[in-house]
């Protein structure tokens, strides 16, 4: 089976690592696929002050927050949160502290993984139920009226 592996790759994984990958920054270019996935967090969340596994257990574990609802239904909540943790603390940790090991092959692998990850957070839902709704919002100082939330 011969695939392009461009096809098999998110879009912010093209722009941002592909010129990595090509010119062999190896290690580089998967921290970079994974930075995407955290920067993806972020933006459909809102949440600017946790990182990496803390971001993960933040948005994806049960409890009090702005939550991410992965497109599988909500008994996969806790399996989606030990995905992403799993990958940032193995793949993103190791490339962020040392990479030595990450040849091209390893390299791709990272890339795809952060492509599937890209994907389930876009067709994720974000999720105001666990804050309280509207008036939670309002209540945790995320709008400051209800009026602002229009």
């Amino acid at each position: 089976m011969n695939i392009n592996f461009e096809s098999l790759l998110h879009p912010r994984v093209l722009t941002h690592c592909k010129h990595l990958y090509i010119d062999g920054h190896y290690k580089h270019a998967a921290l970079e696929a994974m930075t995407q996935v955290e920067l993806a967090l972020k933006e459909k969340s809102g949440v600017k002050d946790k990182f990496g596994v803390n971001l993960a257990k933040d948005l994806f574990e049960a409890g009090k927050g702005i939550k991410l609802r992965v497109p599988f239904g909500d008994d996969m909540q806790k399996h989606a949160e030990t995905l992403f943790k799993g990958a940032f603390a193995y793949y993103r940790n190791y490339c962020a502290h040392d990479g030595d090991k990450v040849d091209s092959q390893t390299c791709l692998r990272v890339m795809v993984l952060a492509s599937e990850l890209l994907d389930l957070i876009g067709a994720s839902k974000l999720s105001f139920a666990d804050v309280g709704g509207i008036e939670g919002l309002v209540k945790t100082g995320t709008f400051s009226s209800k009026d602002s939330i229009v």
